[in-house]
Parts: structure tokens; sequence; C-alpha cells
């Protein structure tokens, strides 16, 4: 998506996508409407044809391809699933806390809900990046 600005995806258009990502991260060659409907059973909520729809919206925004195969398309990430989290971060933490890094981390920790072991992953991270 180099010569797109890369958009926030609709909740729905999300939860597609990252079956598409969960998948092909466990070395699905062939992604396809029907797999991701089987393996993700939160999906079976939506009808088949939703999901298409869904899958037809992300490959218009440039976050996957599709190839046919036999009867069925079959669908590829564009996008990694690593630069996503990072621009969707980046996106919160500018609209909800108008760009305050600090507030979001102080909310994090201060409300308790963050294991010893979080908090230790957390420390380490700060720690590696300072030697950067």
């Amino acid at each position: 998506m180099s010569d797109k600005k890369m958009i926030k995806l609709p909740e729905s258009e999300l939860e597609v996508m990252q079956a598409i990502w969960a998948l092909n991260e466990e070395g699905e060659k062939f992604v396809s409407a029907g797999l991701i409907m089987k393996r993700f059973p939160a999906l079976t909520r939506l009808k088949l044809t939703t999901v298409l729809t869904l899958i037809t919206r992300l490959q218009t925004k440039g976050f996957i391809t599709t190839e046919k195969l036999g009867r069925s398309n079959c669908y590829t990430p564009i996008i990694d699933s690593a630069d996503y989290r990072k621009f969707a971060s980046g996106d919160f933490v500018e609209k909800v806390y108008m760009n305050d890094k600090m507030g979001l981390i102080s909310a994090l920790v201060s409300d308790e809900s963050l294991t010893a072991e979080e908090l230790d992953e957390i420390k380490k991270i700060i720690s590696e990046n300072e030697k950067k």
C-alpha cells in the first residue's frame, strides 16, 4: 500500500482481515471464504454473502489480492498485520488520547489490569529500545 494512505478498517472488515492474516500466518496457501467461515466460528453469525462483500471491500481498499483457483477465489494479504497494528495503534493514540502517548501508557499501567508478567515484558521492551 505504498501509493495509498493506509485507512482504518471498520470492525466487520477488520474481523475478516484478521482471519485472512491468521490463516496466512498458519501457512494456508489457499484462503477462501469457505475456509474463513469454517475456521472462524465467530464469523458464522454473518451470511456467506456478507463475508464475500466484506472481502470485496478489502480487495478494493488494497488489503488483499484475489486469485481464481478452480471454482474458488483465494485471498492473499497485501498489507502485513504488524504494519496495520502499528498504523491502528497510532490512529488510536492520535484520536482518543490526542497524541498523548504517556496518557495511554499511564491508563494501561494504572488500571491494574496488567499482570506482573506483562509489566515485566513492557520493562524489557523499554530497556531494549533504550539500547537502540
